[in-house]
C-alpha cells in the first residue's frame, strides 16, 4: 500500500504534459532524491542476514528514482549529483530483474553519451530490456511501461556492442510490429521504435534484413510522406530511417561518379595537347 501511494504521489499521471510549477514541490522532490541517494550506500552495506528486507527497500528507492527522472526539472537536478552514477553502477549486479531494469533506465537518462557508449556488460542490458519489452508489448495494463522502455532504449542504442546483442536477441520483429501495427501509439511507441531501428541499421545485418522486408519498407515510405502536423516527429523519424536504408548509398555514390567524370575530362584534355 505504501509503495503504491508513493508511486501515485511521485509519478505524474501524464509526465509529458506535467509541470512542477510550484517551487516548493520542486524543492521537496530534490530533497527526497538527495536523501535516497545518500541512503543507498548505507542500505547496500547491510548484512546478508537482512538480504530480503534490503532487496525490498532498494527496489522501492530505485523505482522512486526512476519515477523522478520523468520530471524534466528533477532529472536536470539528478544529473548534478556527483555520486549518483557511481552508486547505481555498483548496484547493477543486484539479482532482481525489476531493480536492474530501473537502474539501467535511470543510468540511460543521467549518463552522458560517451559514458553510455563505454558501458560495461552490454549483454546484460540487452537481455533485461528484451525480457521486459517482450512481457509488456501485448499487455494493455503495461502500456505505460512499454512506452518508457522504448524511450529509454533510444539512449542505450548509442552503445555499439549493445546493438549486436539486441540483434542477437532478435529485437527486429518486435520493433517492426511497433511501427506497422495500428494499435501502437504513433509518438510513444512507433517514433522511438523508428529511432532504435535507425541506430541498429548501422549494422549491416540489420540493414539488409530491413531492406528485404518489402512490406515494412513500403510502410515507412508511406510514413515519410505523411504531412499531418500532429505526426511531424513521426514523419521525420521515418524519413531518417528511409534515408539510411535507401538514400545513403546513392548520396555517397554521386560525388564518386562526379569525381570520376572530372578526372576523365582532365585525361582527355591532357592527351590532346
Amino acid at each position: 500500500m505504501i509503495r503504491h501511494l508513493n508511486v501515485i504521489l511521485v509519478r505524474p499521471i501524464d509526465w509529458e504534459t506535467s509541470n512542477i510549477s510550484s517551487q516548493e514541490f520542486y524543492d521537496d522532490y530534490c530533497k527526497l532524491v538527495s536523501q535516497w541517494v545518500s541512503f543507498l550506500p548505507i542500505i547496500t552495506r547491510e548484512s546478508s542476514s537482512k538480504a530480503s528486507a534490503r532487496t525490498t527497500i532498494i527496489r522501492f528507492i530505485v523505482q522512486d528514482l526512476y519515477n523522478f527522472t520523468l520530471h524534466p526539472s528533477v532529472l536536470n537536478f539528478m544529473t548534478t549529483i556527483p555520486n549518483l552514477i557511481p552508486i547505481l553502477l555498483k548496484m547493477t549486479d543486484i539479482q532482481q530483474d525489476e531493480t536492474q531494469l530501473n537502474i539501467y533506465r535511470c543510468l540511460g537518462k543521467i549518463m552522458v553519451e560517451e559514458d553510455i557508449k563505454t558501458m560495461a556488460h552490454p549483454d546484460k542490458i540487452a537481455i533485461i530490456y528484451i525480457k521486459f519489452l517482450s512481457n509488456s508489448i501485448d499487455d494493455v495494463k503495461k502500456k505505460g511501461r512499454f512506452h518508457s522502455l522504448l524511450e529509454s532504449l533510444t539512449n542505450w542504442v548509442q552503445h555499439d556492442q549493445l546493438k549486436v546483442y539486441l540483434l542477437d536477441q532478435n529485437i527486429l520483429p518486435l520493433l517492426i510490429r511497433c511501427i506497422m501495427e495500428t494499435k501502437f501509439d504513433p509518438i510513444k511507441a512507433q517514433k522511438p521504435a523508428l529511432e532504435i531501428l535507425l541506430a541498429l541499421s548501422f549494422k549491416n545485418d540489420a540493414s539488409s534484413s530491413l531492406k528485404q522486408n518489402q512490406q515494412f519498407m513500403n510502410h515507412i515510405r508511406n510514413l515519410s510522406k505523411n504531412t499531418i502536423s500532429t505526426n511531424a516527429s513521426l514523419q521525420r523519424a521515418a524519413e531518417g530511417l528511409l534515408w539510411k536504408l535507401e538514400k545513403e548509398t546513392e548520396a555517397v555514390a554521386k560525388p564518386t561518379s562526379t569525381n570520376t567524370h572530372q578526372f576523365d575530362i582532365m585525361i582527355s584534355y591532357s592527351h590532346s595537347d
